[in-house]
């Protein structure tokens, strides 16, 4: 436990030393040559550099707007002709990814999607319950291979794609699907 709590005082206290002395040096140089009001404005542009990338991170699932979906969407060919309503929203992980949002679409889109869905070249009639795009592929590829494949099961239409990189890069498995009784559509992006 002392080892634990030492462990983490030490990367508490480095963390003050390495984002404090910075900021401190940018307000007490200016101010020791008597120009303070440029030393607080340096303190305060060296305290935003270094506060971005952690308020960028905490707040990534309130940074993601409607057009953000139209364009994760318009990668896989979909569009969306009908205005949407962007219901949720939901980024997690940092070795790991995994994105999901839900949209509110109109009838006119889902019942077009649905459609080619159904009518794609991909289309696979029968889809065990527990179907996983990703079992028998291999993890990593020396080329970029992808594999596409379009179902429906009891609740929605299912479009899922998955892409193998190369050795060092994650592979990617989207799952996109609308929902049969409601007018929603589901992404699901996994980085793994």
């Amino acid at each position: 436990m002392e080892s634990f709590l030492g462990f983490w005082s030490f990367i508490i206290f480095l963390t003050i030393i390495i984002i404090g002395v910075p900021i401190f040096l940018a307000y007490w140089i200016p101010k020791r040559y008597g120009n303070r009001k440029l030393g607080v404005g340096l303190a305060i542009v060296v305290a935003l550099i270094f506060a971005t990338p952690i308020l960028s991170f905490v707040l990534e699932d309130y940074l993601f707007f409607k057009s953000d979906a139209a364009e994760s969407l318009k990668e896989h060919g979909i569009i969306l002709q009908d205005d949407f309503y962007l219901e949720s929203n939901k980024m997690t992980g940092i070795g790991d990814f995994y994105h999901r949002f839900v949209l509110e679409i109109s009838k006119n889109d889902k019942n077009r999607l649905s459609g080619n869905i159904l009518n794609s070249v991909n289309y696979k009639d029968s889809i065990s319950d527990t179907f996983d795009i990703r079992s028998g592929k291999p993890r990593y590829s020396d080329t970029t291979q992808d594999f596409i494949v379009t179902y429906q099961d009891k609740w929605s239409y299912v479009y899922e794609y998955y892409e193998l990189n190369k050795k060092g890069k994650t592979p990617t498995w989207d799952r996109i699907s609308i929902s049969k009784k409601e007018n929603e559509l589901i992404y699901e992006r996994i980085l793994d």
